[in-house]
């Protein structure tokens, strides 16, 4: 009996083929996995690479990495590079067009100090968290960290300013010495020859913002040589070492209302153009100088009483009168205005019209203005209009419709053309024959001193002949005689009567003398030569053939 094997065939499969394909599906779903969410891939335009690696440096959201740097390319106009990173698929709701992307890294400079933390730790790129606004992937960087991150509390303005100084991104914005807010990016309309300042003010601060605010600057230290005197302004020890800009509202408006986000204002080179920024209507007039007008400066005041009501425009405009400087008894016009709000009126039209007709009615009776010294350190001018009372009445003169207001001197200037007068005069004297004759004089005084000085060398000379003990002896002999005769009288010697008889005789006989002292004091000689003045004897010369020896 045989047996036949029974054969069949079989396509069973290993056990074995399992643990690989079990592989196969894991790491496929790991990989579907990985995919679905590593998040997004973003493109950043950077200025350069600087501090940035591939695969190593982070993007950090508020000191937390939610991506890495994956590739590092130039761009195409080779104007920087581009940075491609991936995000963490948790953080794609921040990548909005409102997102802000920058590199820290260490900055040091006068208006900040920051990133030092990224001297060990090497750069990264920061974003801020914004899930507002569409869905973007391509971002160009800030070339330095935002000053005021997404959400920040506060208010958002532009400035603007055509003065030379400039501000840069940091620059404090301060309130009565606190700093208050920042610049944040500037930018030159090339049209209006223009700067444009984006700035932020925190809060609470961002409520003093208000129609009516003004904003100048503060940046150093300002020397400002003006007709009151010498002004310096400062402001912080921070706007010292950088830029800055204050603000406020000017003394007698009121608050106004709140703005909006983004509301426009200028910076005033200082707080006196700030506040008369708020003057918006005026009236001008020309002033007609025939003095000098050195020490006068555009924005002098412009006084009444005392009293500030205006200020100088310009000086010597051309475009207002014919001529110029060099044509004889030219007057420099300098133009003027007088603001109403200023002299406490309301700044409409109404108050300008009412202004115009008064200083209309005063140029004809007795205005007048005048350049008058406001220090004599500096030796500024300022406008001074005053009441005349020797002023005549006159027609208003105007030139291009703008009223003329006469012009007088002022004190100085009178001053000094007395004083040109007086020399004037004094050139015309005779100064050289004054010179000769005061030197003739002083020559007589010294002569006449000379003289003196030998009468008192002579008097010494004659009083030091004079014997001192002789003279003495015949005095006490005059005191002996009248003290004898005193005694005579008082013990019954001459009577009064026999004295007064003996001085009358003595008065009589000079009486008879007299004549002849009169002669002797005419001509001492009377007496020897006799007085025959009708008579003038000659001498003869003798006749010819006649002996000389008859």
């Amino acid at each position: 009996m045989s047996l036949e094997a029974n054969i069949k065939s079989t396509t069973h499969i290993s056990k074995v083929w399992l643990i690989p394909i079990i592989a196969v599906i894991i790491g496929g779903w790991m990989v579907w996995y990985q995919w679905k969410n590593q998040g997004p891939l973003i493109t950043l335009e950077l200025k350069s690479a600087s501090g940035i690696e591939v695969n190593k440096t982070p993007i950090k959201v508020r000191d937390l990495e939610i991506g890495q740097v994956k590739k590092i390319v130039l761009k195409p106009d080779l104007d920087g590079v581009l940075v491609t990173a991936r995000i963490d698929a948790s953080a794609a709701n921040l990548l909005t067009e409102n997102t802000q992307f920058w590199v820290v890294a260490p900055r040091i400079s006068f208006s900040e100090v920051s990133g030092l933390n990224t001297l060990l730790s090497g750069s990264y790129i920061a974003m801020t968290a914004d899930a507002s606004g569409k869905e973007q992937f391509h971002f160009t960087a800030l070339e330095r960290p935002p000053s005021t991150p997404s959400g920040t509390p506060g208010l958002h303005v532009t400035l603007k300013s055509n003065d030379e100084f400039a501000y840069k991104p940091g620059d404090p914005i301060i309130y009565k010495g606190f700093k208050v807010g920042e610049f944040e990016e500037a930018e030159f309309n090339i049209d209006e020859r223009i700067v444009y300042y984006s700035a932020f003010i925190g809060a609470p601060y961002h409520k003093l913002i208000t129609q009516n605010t003004r904003f100048w600057n503060v940046s150093g230290v300002k020397l400002h040589l003006k007709s009151s005197g010498l002004k310096v302004e400062t402001g912080s020890l921070e706007t010292l070492l950088a830029n800055g800009v204050t603000f406020g509202i000017p003394a007698g408006s009121d608050s106004g209302d709140p703005v909006k986000e983004n509301a426009t204002f200028r910076i005033f080179s200082d707080d006196n153009e700030a506040s008369n920024a708020r003057y918006k209507l005026y009236a001008s007039f020309l002033l007609l100088i025939d003095e000098t007008v050195r020490g006068l400066t555009k924005g002098a005041p412009v006084e009444y009483r005392g009293i500030e009501v205006g200020e100088v425009v310009k000086i010597n405009p051309i475009e207002l009168i014919d001529g110029n400087i060099l044509d004889e008894n030219y007057p420099i016009p300098v133009l003027i205005r007088i603001y109403p709000g200023k002299v406490l009126q309301q700044d409409n039209q109404e108050s300008l019209t009412a202004i115009q007709d008064a200083m209309h009615q005063w140029i004809q009776q007795d205005l007048r203005a005048t350049l008058r010294m406001g220090n004599v350190l500096t030796g500024g001018l300022y406008v001074d209009l005053q009441h005349d009372s020797s002023a005549k009445p006159s027609p208003v003169k105007s030139i291009n419709g703008i009223e003329i207001i006469p012009t007088v001197s002022n004190e100085f200037t009178q001053i000094t053309q007395k004083a040109d007068a007086i020399l004037d005069k004094i050139n015309k004297l005779p100064l050289e024959e004054l010179v000769t004759n005061v030197t003739n004089v002083i020559s007589d005084l010294k002569s006449a001193a000379n003289r003196v000085e030998t009468a008192s060398n002579d008097f010494d000379v004659l009083m030091d002949d004079i014997d001192a003990k002789a003279l003495n002896d015949n005095l006490n002999e005059v005191l002996v005689n009248v003290s004898a005769l005193v005694k005579n009288y008082s013990e019954g010697g001459l009577s009064k009567g026999e004295i007064k008889e003996t001085v009358d005789a003595m008065q009589e006989t000079l009486r008879n003398i007299q004549p002849l002292l009169i002669q002797l004091n005419q001509k001492p000689n009377g007496l020897i030569f006799s007085d025959n003045s009708k008579e003038d004897r000659q001498p003869r010369a003798a006749a010819k053939g006649q002996n000389h020896d008859n």
